[in-house]
């Protein structure tokens, strides 16, 4: 059996969409759509209501809002009880297009009994090429995996309680980096080139629309590869070196972007030498910019 599993808060206009290109898989295993919805304030809860009498579906409504994180781990608690060897992700407000996407993926887990994570090719809502629906990284980086949530089958058996518990005491703000993090090392994957899925590439936990949110966002994935080198030492190819370098670049990116003075920090901007300053000015075409003036300050 294979589960699908879909989580959303507050997304009234795009569940219902999920849920039918979920209900649309032509696959020769059996299918059960186990959908976490987070407490949703507007109109989620009835749009979700409406599928539930479908006997393949099993709608849990949480009470109070646990965070996506603790959301998702529910429902992976209750695919591992029941007995599901598969597990689909596919977040509340993306979709589905092929509807052989599943048989797909899991007829190619059959035959490679090696593999245990397959993801396919997918494309953005809004058209965007910002991101790449490519094949398993070289090294498990900051920028990992390039691939879109909704595009990933992966083996039940992978998951324990024990890893569900680790992941939970971190409280990491988002769920798929550090657990595919561990999944890099515990199993070979498989890219497959075909488009099957939408991702919503909009205002969410995982891409905010504010400077400050954005900031936290990076902040958190550096946190995330730390923790994931203490579960793999010199395997995660983490260095606290790049991950100030990152943060470094993400700011400065975003005082650029934002024109926002408050993430002007002197102890962040005086981290690195006046030459590496000056270069990376260059390279990002700065010179004219607010953040030229700022840095010329200390330099």
């Amino acid at each position: 059996m294979i589960a699908v599993c879909i989580v959303t808060y507050n997304q009234e206009a795009f569940i219902a969409q999920a849920i039918e290109s979920a209900l649309r898989q032509e696959c020769e295993e059996e299918v059960r759509i186990y959908i976490g919805d987070d407490a949703s304030t507007d109109g989620t809860q009835a749009v979700c209501e409406r599928y539930a009498a479908d006997d393949r579906i099993v709608y849990v409504r949480r009470e109070e809002n646990l965070g996506l994180v603790r959301n998702t781990i529910d429902l992976y608690r209750r695919i591992m009880a029941e007995g599901c060897e598969l597990i689909a992700m596919l977040d509340g407000d993306d979709y589905w297009t092929a509807p052989h996407k599943l048989q797909l993926q899991t007829e190619y887990l059959r035959v490679h009994p090696e593999v245990g994570f397959v993801h396919t090719n997918g494309q953005t809502a809004s058209g965007s090429d910002k991101w790449t629906f490519g094949q398993r990284p070289g090294v498990y980086g900051i920028d990992s995996p390039g691939f879109a949530n909704c595009t990933v089958v992966f083996r039940t058996a992978l998951l324990s309680e024990t890893l569900l518990r680790e992941i939970e005491e971190q409280h990491f703000l988002w769920l798929d980096y550090p657990l595919y993090g561990i999944f890099y090392q515990q199993t070979q994957w498989a890219y497959l080139p075909k488009k099957t899925a939408v991702w919503r590439d909009h205002t969410s936990v995982s891409q905010p629309q504010t400077a400050n949110a954005i900031l936290r966002l990076r902040e958190e994935r550096c946190r995330m590869w730390r923790w994931l080198e203490t579960q793999y030492p010199g395997k995660m190819g983490y260095s606290e070196t790049e991950a100030k370098e990152f943060l470094w670049s993400q700011r400065m990116n975003l005082i650029y972007q934002f024109d926002d003075r408050s993430l002007e920090t002197e102890e962040l901007l005086k981290a690195y030498h006046p030459r590496s300053l000056k270069q990376k000015i260059k390279q990002k075409g700065l010179k004219n910019s607010l953040i030229y003036t700022i840095l010329r300050k200390i330099i």
